[in-house]
């Protein structure tokens, strides 16, 4: 077929997120991280939020979404290309990868595959909670994790959600968990939770002669932490200050706390890559990429 003449390139690597204007930087550096390590492979970013995408083209950086960039790649005649799905849970956004990607392969002559969201094999997700109870063992009576939620409840990815939450309280009994919005938004359980936190709580600092008020951290389990979620962590920390002593996670690296900075997150994605380089390249010897 003559088509074929013209996909003459090797391995091209999507890392396809949410996208973010304020922490933008981190997926720079997770996608030097991934350049260094699969050095002859085109390494591209991917963002799903046309938001992001235009307020970082009004500063003069283009960025595409996976449409976009899938496109592209297949115009420059990649033979085979990998999306990485940067998500922390198999709900809304990263199913819409995956019907990307589905449809893509109806037409492209490359050899299309991607990755699993983060928290979606048991022994990676159990690996980077254990990480992130031990992280946080220390230095509060209680933890409140908040992820974002999701907005329906037929979505399979509800039961990563409730899984992490299921497991983060079962590492440790200071470990709650609510969400922004979709399943168990904090404004809705805002009274219970505070009152089950605070009898927790008080127990831990009265054994521990803490001051009046129980020590409470609140911990965003997003891979970055842009404006919008910190102002609605501040809103949270507000509306818990008259019965906590209320802080946000100590950041891991930077001003403030995000999950692609916590090295056990950071080896999963990377291990998801060299399984999805793996599934994409077979029935080859090797990778080949231009």
């Amino acid at each position: 077929m003559k088509r074929l003449r013209h996909h003459n390139k090797g391995t091209a690597i999507v890392l396809t997120c949410f996208g973010s204007v304020v922490e933008q930087q981190r997926y720079l550096a997770l996608r030097q991280r991934l350049a260094e390590r699969y050095p002859s492979c085109m390494v591209k970013l991917a963002f799903s939020s046309k938001m992001v995408i235009k307020k970082l083209g009004q500063q003069g950086e283009r960025y595409q979404s996976l449409p976009q960039v899938l496109a592209d790649l297949d115009m420059e005649g990649y033979q085979h290309i990998l999306v990485v799905s940067c998500y922390m849970f198999p709900t809304d956004e990263h199913l819409q990868l995956s019907k990307m990607v589905k449809g893509f392969r109806q037409f492209s002559l490359a050899s299309i595959e991607h990755t699993p969201a983060i928290m979606h094999h048991t022994l990676h997700a159990s690996a980077i909670l254990a990480a992130l109870n031990h992280r946080f063992s220390q230095g509060s009576d209680v933890n409140l994790f908040i992820h974002h939620g999701a907005p329906l409840l037929d979505n399979p990815g509800h039961q990563a959600i409730q899984y992490c939450d299921s497991m983060l309280m079962k590492l440790s009994a200071k470990n709650f968990t609510c969400s922004l919005e979709g399943a168990w938004p904090f404004r809705l359980i805002a009274e219970s939770l505070s009152q089950e936190m605070l009898a927790v709580g008080q127990q831990a600092s009265a054994c521990t002669e803490h001051a009046i008020k129980p020590q409470l951290r609140l911990i965003p389990l997003l891979l970055v932490s842009g404006n919008h979620f910190v102002n609605d962590l501040v809103e949270i920390k507000q509306s818990l200050d008259n019965s906590f002593d209320v802080s946000l996670a100590e950041p891991i690296s930077g001003d403030r706390f995000c999950l692609l900075d916590l090295p056990e997150l950071v080896s999963v994605l990377e291990q998801q890559v060299e399984e999805g380089l793996i599934r994409l390249r077979a029935p080859e010897s090797e990778v080949s990429c231009g």
